[in-house]
């Protein structure tokens, strides 16, 4: 299987923890233009880890498990559609593409953290955007604090960060930083079977903390870190594309 072949191989190369089974056959599921619902929902009910996260992105507004209304498998499917299923299988592809950009770019090695782990961002912070088309049409949002934007800028560009004042520079190394992991991304999506289109990046100084829900779609949001560097990237996904 071609597909676990690459993401083994990179996972090997980057030091990364090695990508389930179970994941690399979901991507492969939703990647199909005939993805089967009922094999979809028997994959993840069998997989603990996919199971809790589909259930986390079925029920967002749920502090803990007590407060689940969708909480089975088959029930948060057939509420929330195959969007759910997007969501859990473009999150291979992107903390690859995370991952690689760090530690090509920077020579830094992200980690992944926990739900538990995440926490908002105190504003303002620096908001960089990566919207896509195709299969499913969605952004990628990554958001990181003043002071990690200044630390990856001041790397990017050789220089002591109590130097570096100047925002427009941070924005644009970040935006820099942001163009090698939209094309990473493309290019795991693809390997993946999720071929996209993806838009130039944007990155604005802003004081908006978090991502505004979109009705209709899925969001996922996810966490990377290392050393003082915190990264917080929330995915949405609209499935019902018109290509």
């Amino acid at each position: 299987m071609q597909q676990s072949a690459d993401y083994r191989e990179l996972a090997r190369h980057y030091g990364l923890a090695p990508v389930p089974d179970s994941v690399l056959r979901l991507t492969q599921l939703v990647a199909r233009q005939d993805s089967d619902l009922e094999e979809i929902t028997q994959l993840i009910d069998q997989e603990p880890a996919l199971r809790k996260r589909l259930l986390q992105l079925a029920n967002p507004g749920a502090k803990s498990e007590a407060e689940y209304e969708l909480d089975t498998v088959e029930r948060a499917i057939f509420q929330r559609g195959i969007g759910c299923a997007l969501l859990l299988a473009m999150g291979t592809p992107l903390a690859f593409a995370l991952a690689k950009t760090f530690q090509t770019m920077l020579a830094l090695k992200l980690e992944t953290l926990t739900p538990q782990q995440l926490k908002p961002i105190d504003p303002p912070c620096f908001l960089g955007t990566i919207a896509f088309g195709g299969k499913a049409a969605g952004t990628v949002c990554l958001r990181m604090g003043a002071s990690s934007a200044t630390l990856i800028a001041a790397k990017i560009l050789g220089m002591e960060p109590k130097d570096l004042k100047d925002l427009t520079a941070i924005s644009d190394a970040v935006g820099e930083l942001l163009n090698i992991i939209t094309g990473n991304f493309k290019s795991n999506l693809c390997d993946a079977g999720l071929n996209c289109r993806l838009q130039p990046p944007k990155v604005w100084h802003t004081s908006e903390a978090y991502t505004p829900a979109v009705p209709g779609v899925g969001l996922e949001c996810l966490g990377f870190r290392v050393g003082q560097i915190v990264l917080l990237v929330d995915v949405s996904v609209n499935p019902w594309n018109e290509e």
